[in-house]
């Protein structure tokens, strides 16, 4: 899809945006339809609302954006992600955004306004479609969007076309993502995941190497490879460098990759455990990252480690009550196998600390208890720098990818204490999102972390927003675009 900034292009859609109670400037033959609408309370401008217009001149799309002392510039991705579908659905080939000043306004700027604008229809497009079939699925694929254009004053077009460029590195990383994390079956295999992500490493000049099996036993991670023992299939554990020149720093980004988690010994209900190949969201959101970074030339090296395992209940499978050891040498008491993702993520953080970053973020589909306290709205962040948890916050609030902190105090240390060796996997059953941070905790020194629990946030089954595919939503990845292109360095306590 081609997405320019040419006021001049014709279109088969031409979109504009509306506010409730603020008259619609439309001449012609277009106006008298909308006035008329108007008048009969069809269209108001409410958020989440719209007004199509068929004339001699072709589609006009009204959008409600809702009152403007209310406007919120999720709104706007969400009216373009609208916009986007219903010119894809109807067969349409190009779409045109009317200039609009007051929601330029709203969204505090014209780059600002044009980015929501291109992340809204890149997101909304997205499909996961490869293994459907027929005569139907060939018509959906045959449904493309080819262009569209953001409408600007001349003294904008270089802040919108910047915009554009920025927005469409960050969805391509998000749909990649979003790619990984949909993934299941023999496609989903670790060793099938690097591969893939290998490729786009190579084909994006982001160094890439994959530690087997043998080589995890070298480095001494068993807290890693007890998580894969009851696999038939060999772990990966994937660590990729985007090193540019004159680099300002180095930031590690860790991200759990379970490829399907069955729960192990302690098997999980069997309804809704198709779900859990997005147990990998974590891992995924790491690799858009990665691309990402790439794509906007950051002055940032950005180290992404990812350990690929699946936790299937196999005859050599860990089992309750077994003890393992990590990378540093400690000992943990597995008192329950479906609390894995903590285990594969302490030899993460330990091969990250290696690299002597300035900062570590790590994102996991971790715990249910997220879900509880934060719904689908947010993810939880935790860490042991209040300068670095305020990046992710802060990023999370520009993009929409919002994270909530929640206390990390040394009680919740007291429960991870192992009766019979150094730790246990698991708390006493209360608080267990920070009893879950307080295990990985253990497992960075002095070095600024930040975990970001996004088991609520990666994936969804109840299609809204721009997110209009079940399944992987490729969260994090904007997220931590946008902490890492505004990056400074931070005080280690």
């Amino acid at each position: 899809m081609k997405i320019t900034a040419e006021n001049a292009a014709a279109c088969d859609v031409y979109v504009q945006f509306c506010f409730e109670g603020q008259p619609v400037s439309i001449s012609g033959e277009e106006g008298k339809i909308a006035s008329a609408a108007i008048a009969k309370k069809e269209f108001e401008g409410k958020e989440g609302t719209q007004l199509l217009i068929r004339s001699a001149a072709g589609k006009r799309l009204l959008l409600g954006m809702g009152k403007e002392k209310e406007f919120e510039i999720d709104a706007l991705r969400v009216a373009a992600a609208k916009a986007a579908c219903f010119a894809r659905e109807t067969n349409a080939k190009s779409m045109r955004f009317k200039y609009s000043k007051s929601t330029v306004v709203g969204a505090k700027g014209v780059r600002a306004y044009a980015q929501a604008i291109t992340e809204g229809v890149l997101l909304s497009l997205y499909k996961f479609d490869k293994y459907k079939t027929g005569e139907e699925a060939q018509k959906q694929r045959e449904k493309k969007l080819d262009a569209v254009c953001i409408e600007c004053s001349p003294v904008e077009k270089g802040q919108v076309w910047d915009a554009i460029k920025y927005a469409c590195a960050v969805c391509e990383g998000a749909n990649f993502a979003r790619d990984v994390g949909n993934e299941a079956g023999e496609s989903a295999l670790p060793t099938e995941i690097a591969k893939k992500v290998s490729k786009m490493a190579r084909e994006n000049g982001i160094r890439c190497r994959v530690l087997g099996k043998k080589e995890c036993e070298k480095e001494k991670m068993g807290l890693f490879l007890a998580v894969n023992s009851g696999s038939a299939h060999e772990p990966a554990f994937v660590v990729m460098e985007y090193s540019p020149k004159g680099a300002k720093g180095t930031v590690c980004l860790v991200g759990k990759g379970v490829t399907f988690d069955s729960g192990g010994i302690s098997l999980k209900p069997s309804r809704d455990m198709e779900k859990m190949k997005h147990d990998k969201c974590g891992a995924a959101a790491v690799y858009g990252a990665m691309l990402a970074a790439e794509k906007l030339e950051l002055p940032l090296r950005v180290i992404g480690i990812t350990p690929l395992v699946e936790n299937l209940p196999g005859a050599s499978a860990i089992k309750p009550g077994d003890i393992v050891k990590a990378a540093n040498g400690k000992t943990v008491e597995i008192l329950n196998t479906d609390a894995e993702g903590r285990l594969i993520l302490a030899d993460a953080l330990l091969y990250a600390q290696k690299y002597k970053p300035d900062a570590i973020v790590d994102l996991a589909t971790l715990t249910g208890a997220v879900a509880v306290a934060l719904g689908p709205h947010a993810a939880g962040v935790l860490g042991n720098n209040a300068e670095l948890v305020a990046k992710v916050k802060d990023a999370g609030e520009a993009t929409h990818e919002r994270a909530w902190e929640l206390p990390l105090w040394k009680e919740y240390f007291e429960v991870t204490k192992g009766e019979f060796a150094d730790m246990k996997n698991i708390g006493d059953g209360d608080a267990g999102t920070i009893t879950a941070a307080a295990f990985l905790a253990s497992f960075v020194e002095k070095t600024p972390w930040a975990h970001i629990d996004i088991a609520a946030t990666g994936y969804t089954y109840k299609p809204k927003g721009y997110n209009m595919q079940a399944g992987a939503t490729g969260f994090g990845v904007r997220l931590l675009a946008h902490m890492l292109s505004a990056w400074k360095k931070i005080k280690k306590k």
